[in-house]
């Protein structure tokens, strides 16, 4: 009976061996890799502007650099004056540049130049032909920046982001479905910031003729963001 036992114990623990050594032998198959594609979707949102923003540049130019200087003081302070009469508030109005140069291409020194450069802020569009007439007038020489602006861009934005994840999305399901696959789940989305562009559309003007006005066709403002998002594909 012992050896009966024993018998029936040893076979066992050979079997059990056995399996434990094929098991331990068992290849284990790297995971298939995940199939993925990546597309950049665009959305733009196009908005009546509210502001205007206008650099006027004021340039003197004398042999004495003091006399260039007073001049061009002057004709700035007769500038600012006349824009604030025109309607713009004196806390619209910024000192953006401020230089003096002298002409040195010649074997002498030249002439003296001073420059002085005025930020406006126009917060009704509809008197910046009147704003641009009164700078001119009174002493700029310059227009050297017109930009439209909104003063909020809150909700453009959230719906140029909203447009540009579903031009992803239709251009992701349009590649995919013509290489016989379809997308599944979203693996990563990178937003690649927002940028703003305007168009100011101006006409001929007579700048020096006091009884006409500076004719202004209102631009628009587009708020664009741009996205990256990859998808994983069934």
């Amino acid at each position: 009976m012992i050896k009966k036992i024993s018998r029936l114990a040893l076979t066992s623990a050979l079997i059990a061996a056995t399996i434990a050594g094929a098991s331990s032998c068992t290849v284990n198959k790297p995971a298939e890799p995940v199939r993925t594609i990546t597309v950049s979707g665009t959305g733009t949102v196009y908005l009546k502007p509210d502001l205007v923003s206008l650099k006027f540049m004021v340039r003197s130019i004398e042999w004495s650099v003091n006399l260039a200087a007073e001049k061009n003081a002057t004709a700035t302070t007769n500038v600012i004056n006349a824009v604030k009469e025109a309607g713009v508030s004196e806390k619209d109005i910024t000192t953006v540049d401020y230089r003096i140069t002298q002409d040195n291409s010649n074997t002498y020194p030249g002439r003296y130049t001073v420059v002085n450069t005025i930020s406006v802020l126009i917060r009704n569009t509809e008197i910046t032909g009147n704003i641009i007439d009164a700078a001119i007038r009174n002493g700029a020489n310059g227009l050297t920046s017109y930009e439209y602006l909104v003063s909020d861009e809150t909700t453009a934005i959230r719906q140029a982001r909203t447009m540009a994840i579903q031009n992803a999305q239709d251009a992701a399901s349009l590649l995919a479905g013509a290489s016989g696959c379809r997308t599944d789940m979203v693996l990563d989305i990178h937003d690649n910031g927002n940028y703003r562009s305007s168009a100011p559309m101006l006409r001929n003007s007579a700048m020096g003729d006091a009884a006409t006005v500076t004719p202004i066709l209102e631009g628009s403002v587009g708020i664009t963001t741009n996205v990256t998002v990859t998808y994983s594909l069934q």
